[in-house]
């Protein structure tokens, strides 16, 4: 969302230092083989996702579509690949990669853009591969918000309802939990990590 060009410093500042993002990511980084790539939507600045998987040796490709934050993920994070794009436009035959991951992405999309990315991001997999996914603890569609000073609207589900909504999009859950963050600038939040797999 273009929202964010503006916001790319204050964002890292407040959301790249979440223990349970972190977890996650090195969890999908112990299962997904090394020389398979791994795609961010939502990328943000790199930080903390494709900077992990870069780390660990993965071929990241990071979209998003606020130039203000690639342009800090191409300096911070510089053997990845960033590519500004809607994730609602990017090709069907996109990939194949061995994970996805989308880090409070997708809650900037309506409800049934998210149930139709979902689907996509499947068919970007490799067979076995692996979601990892982070949402906001919310019940709703295209809610009207401010977001660090910037208005936004978001959408999301209580757990139960996302675990279902990706498992209508052909994934496996292999674990899913709800956790109360604070980033630095406060307040609390409650946010959704859920791990899925393709069969395969």
């Amino acid at each position: 969302m273009e929202a964010f060009d503006q916001l790319a410093e204050l964002y890292q500042g407040e959301h790249s230092h979440n223990p349970f993002q972190a977890a996650l990511i090195e969890r999908i980084d112990s299962l997904v083989p090394a020389a398979a790539p791994i795609l961010d939507l939502g990328c943000g600045t790199g930080v903390p996702t494709a900077k992990i998987f870069t780390g660990s040796g993965h071929r990241v490709v990071g979209v998003d579509i606020a130039e203000g934050m690639l342009r800090l993920a191409r300096e911070q994070v510089p053997d990845a690949e960033f590519v500004r794009a809607d994730v609602r436009e990017l090709p069907a035959d996109f990939g194949p990669f061995g994970a996805v991951t989308a880090f409070f992405s997708l809650l900037m999309l309506s409800r049934a853009d998210i149930e139709k990315t979902l689907t996509r991001i499947a068919g970007w997999l490799e067979p076995g591969g692996y979601l990892g996914l982070g949402m906001v603890n919310l019940d709703a569609d295209s809610l009207p918000i401010e977001f660090l000073g910037v208005p936004v609207t978001v959408s999301g589900y209580p757990q139960d309802q996302l675990a279902a909504r990706v498992t209508d999009a052909g994934f496996t859950v292999e674990s899913v939990e709800t956790v109360e963050f604070t980033p630095a600038g406060g307040p609390p939040e409650s946010q959704i990590y859920l791990l899925g797999r393709l069969p395969g």
